[in-house]
Formats: C-alpha cells, sequence, structure tokens
C-alpha cells in the first residue's frame, strides 16, 4: 500500500488547463515563501481567484511593483466620510469660497441675487423682492409696499377713501333742522375706497385697522341774506359725536356769520386723529339758522392711514 511520502511533490506541470483557480488553493496557503521571486504574474491568475481570506495574515511585498487605481465613488458607503475624517480647511479649499453657516453668521461681502428673486421664510409667495432699482415687500403674491427706482413708497393696500357729493344746494331740513349738528346723509356721495374702508349711511366711513388717519371736508356755501344766521360750524364728526379732540372738546371752524357777498370762500376742515379699528368718521356740520345753505355737486370727503 503506497503512503503519503511515496508521492511525488506536485509541480507546476501537473497543474491543469495551466491556471489556477479558486478551488486550486486552500485558505491560507499562500505565504511569502511559497512564491519564487517574479514567478506569478497578472495573467497566471483569474480575475476573482484570489480573495481576501487566501492570503496570508503577513505578506512581505518589499521590492515588488504595486499598481493602483484611482479611487471612486463607489469605494465608499455612504455617510462614510464625515465631518471628523476631513482635515482642518479641506472643505473650503475644494469649494473655493467660505460658506455661509445657516444657523448665523457674518458676510464679509455683499449678497447678490438674481433679478426679481424673491427672498423668503416658509411662504412661497411672501417676502423681499429685488428687481432692478426695485425694492418691494411681497405678501401672497402681492406687492403690498415697495419703493421705486427714485425712492417713492407705494403701498398698494393702505386705507384710503374719497367721495364726491351730489345733488344741488341744501339747506339745514335737508338734514333734519337748522341749530344743530346735522350728518350730511342726503348728499348720495359717490365713493372711491381701497384698504378694507367701508362706508355705512351714506356718509359714514369705518377704518380697518388702528392708526392715525387725516380725514378731509369741503364744500361751496352761500348765505342767503348774508346775516349772521346763516353760518357753519364746519366739522368732521368720530363716532357720530364730537370731541374729537385729545382733550375732548370740538375743533370749531366757523364760515360765514354774517357776508357782504353771500358767498363764503374756502369752506373747509381737515385734522390727524387715531383711530381704532371699527371706528367710524363722518361729515357732521353745525346749521347756525336757515340762512345758509351748501353745494353738493361741489362737496368732497376724504382721507387715509398717516401711520
Amino acid at each position: 500500500m503506497a503512503t503519503y511520502d511515496s508521492f511525488k511533490r506536485i509541480t507546476g506541470e501537473a497543474i491543469v488547463d495551466d491556471s489556477i483557480t479558486v478551488g486550486d488553493v486552500a485558505t491560507d496557503a499562500v505565504a511569502t515563501s511559497n512564491i519564487a521571486p517574479n514567478a506569478v504574474e497578472t495573467d497566471d491568475i483569474n480575475d476573482g481567484a484570489v480573495d481576501t481570506n487566501k492570503l496570508a495574515s503577513s505578506l512581505d511585498i518589499s521590492g515588488k511593483s504595486v499598481t493602483y487605481r484611482s479611487i471612486v465613488s463607489d469605494d465608499f458607503n455612504n455617510s462614510a466620510i464625515t465631518g471628523s475624517k476631513l482635515a482642518s480647511g479641506a472643505t473650503v479649499d475644494n469649494l473655493g469660497f467660505t460658506p455661509v453657516n445657516r444657523a448665523g453668521d457674518a458676510m464679509t461681502g455683499d449678497l447678490v441675487m438674481q433679478d426679481g428673486q424673491l427672498i423668503r421664510s416658509g411662504n412661497s409667495n411672501s417676502g423681499i423682492v429685488f428687481s432692478g432699482a426695485t425694492i418691494s415687500l411681497r405678501e401672497g403674491g402681492t406687492n403690498r409696499l415697495y419703493y421705486d427706482s427714485s425712492g417713492r413708497p407705494v403701498e398698494s393696500a393702505k386705507p384710503a377713501w374719497m367721495a364726491s357729493g351730489r345733488g344741488g344746494w341744501r339747506y339745514a331740513n335737508s338734514y333734519g333742522g337748522a341749530w344743530s349738528w346735522r350728518e350730511l346723509d342726503d348728499m348720495g356721495w359717490n365713493y372711491s375706497t381701497q384698504g378694507g374702508i367701508t362706508t355705512s349711511n351714506n356718509c359714514r366711513v369705518t377704518v380697518p385697522t388702528a392708526g392715525y388717519y387725516y380725514c378731509y371736508l369741503q364744500t361751496y356755501w352761500y348765505n342767503d341774506s348774508n346775516s349772521t344766521n346763516g353760518y357753519t360750524h364746519w366739522n368732521i364728526a368720530l363716532n357720530g359725536g364730537n370731541g374729537q379732540m385729545v382733550t375732548g372738546r370740538t375743533p370749531h371752524s366757523m364760515y360765514a356769520y354774517g357776508l357782504r357777498n353771500n358767498y363764503a370762500p374756502g369752506i373747509m376742515v381737515a385734522y390727524v386723529r387715531y383711530l381704532n379699528a371699527g371706528q367710524y368718521v363722518t361729515p357732521r356740520p353745525y346749521f347756525g339758522g336757515n340762512q345758509g345753505r351748501h353745494h353738493g355737486n361741489h362737496s368732497l370727503w376724504a382721507g387715509y392711514l398717516v401711520g
């Protein structure tokens, strides 16, 4: 019977088909001493024949030429490279500039936006728009406030009103009688409004938001007999009553208290007053007798929010 020692040592000539495959090599079978200098070349090993577990734990490749390929994206697992793996300044050197910290930072240069782009927060239709020399504050897709190239501010929804009177001459009895404060509710005012202004009782203007408002009232007055009972205290009331001044008093303008030529020039009154949202102002002059009258078609009632 043959023994192990009687077998002939296997040489390269005993290798079938002139190639070594994965199955021909046992785990850890190849050590440095088993490989003659320059004995193994690339063409002698099939692709994938020698993997990691076929190599001994220690190989001496000194004096050997090792060819490396470039590292590509597939060589790294997702999230394999974190901030701690980068050298200080590596990201900045690669970008070519220092990025701004989104948590808060100070820029040393200008932040340049593409013309017409919206700078916004969560709402995609609200923010600041720079377009040429125009700056706009946009809300819900509408420019609420913008400055043109000459620096002029324009507010698209600022509360304001303008009303033109209608009709001819009117005496105190058109509004309830003389010797009293009377709302000009029989004028048939034609209104133009914006910014949430509402009107009622034909002459009352209700404001939508609190602030200081400028109010103005004007008319054309005639004293029939030039007497002292053809005068008026031309007036704008607050919430249907007087006491509009901060002290609670009523501003008294006085026109046509005795005239020589019947016509009273410059019948007008104006004031700036703080109004709360929901309050209203109304034309409410005093008729001092039955000899004074004013003309509807030449009357003006207007105002707007100052701020």
